[in-house]
């Protein structure tokens, strides 16, 4: 009996021995639960358009710590519905999910069931690694029981809903309702909490982005056990699941409708104040209208993709997509299509039911696409799909006023940028067909020959040379020998042919490049790059007599910057996008207006050019749209200056134009280069675009003509000698001058004038 005794006092003690190792070797190293009560808010950032709508949000870190504030109490609900019903119930463990995951895991024998309470997921958000192993599970376990019992439920429930990984950059709750429904957490749908809570055991598998099909399956799940828990009646659930996902988000985890824009407001933001200015919340308010940057989308992919079928080169269907990735883009679509409708030069995906007749599956329907709609591919007849498509195959699909045409994924690139010539805001900004295919901002960033677009900074120089608009330049063959082993240059216009005795102001209207050459060569390569650096263009600019060609690159951005000094009689001109800026708890931190008023800058310094040679300029460029290669901007039934401008083997098309009250240009090309194709010019490729946007940029305005300023005068030249005119000149019109720069009345021959150009 006494050895007995002995025997359990030793077992006792090594039962206690064993207990406190393991309790010692789990407590070891563990981390406090200190942080979790008083957890840091985080401020979200905000990018407010002009008028008062947020164009889109910046997470910090992707991430908005709420700690229950804004958060709906039915998302509350979804989430224990579908994570954790007995949350409120149990005191960290819940050993009845515990036992049944057990069970289901040694049948399958594999790992297929979890027993994670919302609790022990907090634990490991914000406490514990991911990794599997014993130890850390025994430290969870220890960690949950520990919050539970220094927490309150909805503390708990709080930390977890902020931090939980919601898949495409959204940490919680709170960023995942700005990632996919571009709005915050308190004014999601019934519908729009049940997609987010079911994206919890998985957000890549369920992300409505990923695999639509299989969100609505985890939603349907996540309504059906909200049913059973009596939070919405069967009923609600119905309604909800039939309701159409307003999902904003694009492949890119970015948390606006405007990419381009935001990219672009982010850089501006953190060049000024560095990156950890973000972290503390900012509103910025910024000048941009989205009315305007809508109507600019819509005319940029317009043009590209009118474009593209001119070029005629169709690529077929779209290759490699499986059955499965099929599924998933057409039931995204549909939904996309239930929610928004088809939208003007949109593409969409269908997939071909039959080729004789053309018929395709769309958006949950079946659209018979007339032989009208593929004409495109070969415009003098003959092409059928037959041959090229079969059933089963997915391609594109453009939404056209006229209906659906097949189309295709583009390859050309275009850019615009527009800016409200008084006030100096950027109304429209866009940098490519599609953000979620390239991320390059071609408005801001890409630097592109300027071709012909660059001949009224020329021409403006030589006007403050002591030419004048009725100045006559011979456009006669020339040729500039090269080095010993070069050949000589014999620069050529567009159409190949010569016209002889022309005045400046023709020159610049049917972009002369023979005449503006001949220009640059006499008032100076060195004067006319140092008359450039005036507009404030951040340029390359050569310094020989490609020049006069645009052979230097500068981005879209710049060149209409200097074109707005034409446009501003003068003035340098300094766009904006940023108004000012607002950081949360802190106050106003930057004003565009209060920064102008601290710097004053001198008259004289203000000014590029003179407003009688800025008026001059503008003149002559509402010429071109009169009467040069402009005159597609015609159709806006105003007054209108503007310039086309196309690089060498058209790899570069530009229309950059203005009214008083807005300038726009536009830039079409390819990234690689490319050439865009026989007689894709600035008039053909690009000023429909300018066409388009100005449409709704102008609708409403009232219609005003450029001002005359003081120092301006309009006499009669005789256009062949360009002199002012006499009773015996033929060729006669109204040109305009600086009052102090007429020409004599004497006449002249062309002999005459040639002999001086000669010698």
């Amino acid at each position: 009996m006494r050895w007995l005794k002995i025997f359990a006092g030793l077992l006792v003690c090594g039962m206690l021995l064993v207990g406190f190792s393991a309790y010692w070797f789990v407590y070891r190293g563990l981390p406090s639960i200190h942080e979790l009560k008083q957890p840091e808010p985080t401020s979200l950032s905000t990018i407010i358009a002009s008028d008062g709508s947020s164009i889109g949000y910046i997470p910090p870190e992707g991430m908005i710590i709420q700690r229950g504030k804004g958060t709906p109490v039915r998302l509350m609900q979804a989430f224990i519905a579908a994570e954790d019903s007995t949350f409120y119930k149990h005191t960290g463990l819940d050993i009845t999910r515990i036992v049944a995951a057990l069970i289901a895991d040694i049948r399958a024998n594999s790992y297929v069931q979890g027993a994670s309470t919302i609790t022990q997921q907090v634990v490991r958000s914000y406490l514990l690694t991911r990794e599997k192993t014993i130890t850390r599970k025994l430290k969870e376990i220890v960690l949950a029981l520990r919050i539970e019992r220094a927490l309150l439920k909805d503390e708990i429930l709080h930390l977890y809903l902020d931090r939980l990984y919601l898949g495409s950059g959204a940490y919680g709750v709170g960023a995942a309702s700005l990632r996919y429904f571009n709005k915050e957490c308190r004014d999601l749908s019934l519908a729009e909490i049940t997609m987010i809570a079911g994206l919890a055991p998985a957000p890549a598998r369920y992300s409505p982005l990923n695999d639509f099909p299989a969100a609505k399956r985890r939603q349907r799940y996540v309504l059906s056990r909200m049913v059973e828990e009596d939070y919405i009646t069967e009923s609600e659930a119905a309604d909800a699941y039939k309701e159409p996902l307003m999902i904003t988000g694009e492949a890119v985890a970015l948390f606006t409708r405007y990419p381009y824009v935001m990219d672009y407001v982010k850089s501006l933001v953190t060049e000024r104040y560095g990156g950890d200015i973000l972290s503390g919340g900012i509103n910025v308010q910024t000048t941009l209208s989205p009315l305007l940057q809508d109507a600019a989308i819509q005319a940029v992919r317009k043009g590209i993709i009118e474009l593209e079928m001119r070029r005629g080169a169709y690529r077929g269907p779209d290759k490699g997509i499986s059955e499965t990735r099929k599924e998933r883009i057409l039931a995204f679509q549909e939904n996309q299509l239930a929610w928004k409708g088809e939208e003007p030069y949109q593409l969409y995906w269908a997939e071909v039911v039959s080729v004789s007749p053309l018929i395709t599956n769309i958006g949950g329907r079946t659209v018979e696409l007339p032989p009208q709609s593929y004409a495109w591919i070969n415009p003098k007849g003959g092409w059928t799909p037959k041959g090229v498509l079969e059933p089963g195959n997915v391609i594109r699909l453009c939404y056209t006023p006229e209906g659906f045409m097949v189309s295709q994924e583009p390859r050309v690139q275009a850019s615009l940028v527009a800016f409200d010539i008084q006030s100096g805001g950027t109304l429209a900004l866009v940098g490519g067909f599609d953000y979620s295919q390239s991320q390059f901002n071609r408005a801001v960033s890409a630097r592109r020959q300027s071709g012909s677009a660059i001949k009224p900074f020329i021409y403006a120089a030589a006007v403050d040379k002591g030419f004048t608009p009725a100045s006559i330049i011979f456009d006669t063959p020339i040729t500039f020998q090269g080095e010993e082993d070069e050949e000589p240059w014999k620069p050529k216009n567009y159409e190949d042919r010569f016209y002889g005795a022309t005045t400046l102001r023709t020159g610049l209207v049917l972009s002369r490049n023979v005449i503006t050459i001949k220009i640059l060569k006499d008032i100076g390569i060195g004067y006319a790059i140092g008359y450039l650096n005036r507009f404030g263009m951040d340029a390359q600019f050569p310094r020989d007599l490609s020049l006069a060609l645009g052979s230097g690159s500068l981005t879209p951005y710049d060149l209409v910057k200097g074109y707005a000094v034409f446009a501003t009689y003068g003035q340098r001109f300094n766009p904006r996008l940023v108004d000012y800026i607002t950081q949360i708890n802190v106050g106003p931190i930057y004003s565009a207006r209060s920064d102008a008023v601290s710097e004053p800058v001198a008259q004289s310094e203000s000014r590029a050019v003179s407003e009688q040679t800025a008026y001059i300029i503008t003149n002559i460029l509402t010429d071109v749209v009169q009467s040069g290669t402009g005159w597609r901007a015609k159709n806006l039934g105003r007054p209108v200056a503007g310039k086309t401008g196309t690089s060498d083997d058209n790899r570069d098309a530009w229309f950059i134009g203005y009214t008083p009250e807005v300038i726009c240009g536009v830039w079409v090309g390819y990234d690689d280069m490319m050439p865009l194709g026989e007689n894709e010019t600035g008039s053909r490729a690009a000023c429909p675009i300018f066409v388009d946007f100005m449409q709704a940029a102008l609708k409403n305005r009232p219609v005003h003509d450029f001002q005359i300023p003081e120092g301006i005068v309009f006499a009669k030249v005789d256009t062949k000698t360009g002199r002012l005119a006499s009773e015996s000149s033929q060729d006669v019109r109204f040109e305009c001058f600086k009052a102090d720069g007429l020409p004599p009345r004497e006449q002249s021959t062309i002999d005459d004038l040639m002999l001086k150009e000669v010698y």
